[in-house]
C-alpha cells in the first residue's frame, strides 16, 4: 500500500475517518523428490505418499503424491495434493496452491495451480489436483521429467491473512508540494527526436545518432571522451571489435530510458537471442564504465545460468570482476556437482580486449586521437 503526504484540513473539527480490507499474503515453497519412482507404480488407486511438512503462517503442511491415481476414475493420472494439520486453536484458512514439475537441472516442465483461494478447516484440510498430469505424458522421454528413476515436485503454498484496517479517506485537497519531473521530461524531450543529434558513433560498419549532453551526463567514459581535449562529432567507439553496434545501440537505450533494451527483455526473441545480447551488453557496459547497467546486466546473466552456460558465464564473471555472478556460478556448480574449470586463455581474451579500470584513461585517448577517429571525421566533412 502506498503512502502519501499529510496534507492541512483548513481547521474542519469533524474527523473523516474510514476503513478497508486489507488481505496480505504468506507464503512458501517445498520441493519434495520421489526417489525409486517405478517402485511406486501399482501401490493402489487412492494411495499417497506423503513428504515432509512444512511450515507457512506458523502451521505445518504436507503434499500429497498418488502415483495410480486419486479414485477409480482418474486412475490414468496422478494426483498431488496439499494438506494442513489442523487443530482446535486454528482458524480455518484459504490458501492458494501451485504444483510444478522439475527436470533434472531444475527448469519447471509442468505447471498447475489452483483456480481459487481453497478453504482449509475440520471439515476439509486436504486440497489438490486430481488430474495433474497422465501417467503416460509424465514417463515420456520429450517431458524429460524422469531423471535417474525420480521426480521432483516444487508446492507453493500461499495463505491470505485477512483483517480490517482504518485507512484515511481521501479528501481533494492541494499537496504541499509535487514531485519534481524535471529530469523525466529532459530525457523525454531527447529521446522524442525533436533536438537534432550533435554526434554521431560508428561501430562494426553501423551508424549510431545520439546526444552528447545525455550521454556524457550518465557516463564518465563518454564525458571524457565527447568534452575532453580533442571532442569529435563522429567518433568510433567500437574497441576493435570489442562492443557491437547491437550493444551499442542497447547502451544508448539504458541511457536515454534507464532501461534494459528490448533485445535483453523481449519475449519475442528466443532465450538464446536475449542471453547472447546480455553477454554483449555486459561487455559494452564493462568497457564503457557503467556500473549500474552493467550490475543489471549481470543479475540477468545470473538467471541464465545452466549446465551448458555456467562455465562462459563464469568466464565473463571473473574477466569483468564482477563478485556477484561469479559466486552464482560457484553456487549453481556445488548444487549440482558440476566441476566449474573457466577456460583461463578465454579471461585472458576477454580482459586483453579492454577489460579493466586501469585502461579507462588508455582507452579514451586511443578512440580521440585513433587513425578510425581521423577516417571518420574526413567522412563527415
Amino acid at each position: 500500500m502506498g503512502a502519501a503526504p499529510s496534507v492541512p484540513d483548513g481547521g474542519d473539527a469533524t474527523a473523516v475517518t474510514g476503513s478497508a480490507s486489507d488481505i496480505s499474503k504468506v507464503s512458501a515453497t517445498h520441493e519434495f523428490t520421489i526417489c525409486e519412482y517405478s517402485r511406486t507404480k501399482g501401490m493402489g488407486i487412492g494411495k499417497s505418499i506423503l513428504s515432509q511438512y512444512f511450515s507457512v503462517d506458523g502451521r505445518r503442511w504436507f503434499m500429497r503424491f498418488y502415483p495410480d491415481g486419486y479414485s477409480r476414475n482418474d486412475a490414468a493420472w496422478v494426483a498431488l495434493y496439499v494438506q494442513t494439520l489442523y487443530k482446535p486453536q486454528f482458524r480455518a484458512v484459504r490458501a492458494e496452491f501451485t504444483f510444478q514439475l522439475l527436470g533434472a537441472n531444475g527448469e519447471v516442465r509442468h505447471t498447475r495451480r489452483s483456480d481459487r483461494a481453497c478453504k482449509f478447516d475440520t471439515f476439509c484440510n486436504s486440497w489438490g489436483i486430481r488430474r495433474f498430469i497422465s501417467r503416460a505424458q509424465l514417463e515420456a522421454a520429450a517431458l524429460a521429467a524422469v531423471h535417474n528413476d525420480s521426480i521432483t515436485v516444487r508446492c507453493t503454498v500461499v495463505v491470505h491473512k485477512e483483517q480490517a484496517k482504518n485507512l484515511p479517506v481521501p479528501r481533494p485537497m492541494l499537496a504541499d508540494q509535487l514531485p519534481s519531473v524535471h529530469a523525466q521530461n529532459a530525457i523525454r524531450f531527447y529521446a522524442s527526436g525533436k533536438a537534432p543529434f550533435d554526434v554521431r558513433f560508428l561501430v562494426g560498419g553501423e551508424v549510431v545518432d545520439a546526444h552528447k549532453m545525455v550521454l556524457a551526463a550518465q557516463s564518465p567514459w563518454f564525458e571524457s571522451l565527447l568534452y575532453g581535449p580533442e571532442p569529435k562529432n563522429l567518433v568510433d567507439v567500437g574497441g576493435g571489435g570489442v562492443v557491437s553496434a547491437e550493444a551499442l545501440r542497447g547502451v544508448i537505450h539504458f541511457i536515454y530510458n534507464d532501461e534494459l533494451p528490448p533485445a535483453v527483455t523481449s519475449n519475442k526473441r528466443t532465450a538464446q537471442s536475449r542471453y547472447g545480447a546480455t553477454l554483449g551488453l555486459y561487455t559494452a557496459a564493462d568497457y564503457y564504465h557503467m556500473d549500474r547497467l552493467k550490475m543489471m546486466c549481470a543479475i540477468t546473466l545470473g538467471g541464465c545460468i545452466n549446465q551448458n552456460t555456467v562455465h562462459q558465464i563464469a568466464e565473463y564473471a571473473k574477466a569483468y570482476s564482477c563478485k556477484e555472478l561469479d559466486q552464482a556460478c560457484k553456487n549453481f556448480a556445488d548444487r549440482r556437482g558440476v566441476m566449474l574449470l573457466p577456460r583461463i586463455e578465454v579471461i585472458q581474451r576477454l580482459i586483453s580486449r579492454g577489460g579493466g579500470a586501469s585502461q579507462f584513461k588508455k582507452r579514451i585517448k586511443n578512440d580521440v586521437a585513433g587513425p578510425s577517429t581521423t577516417t571518420s571525421q574526413q567522412a563527415a566533412l
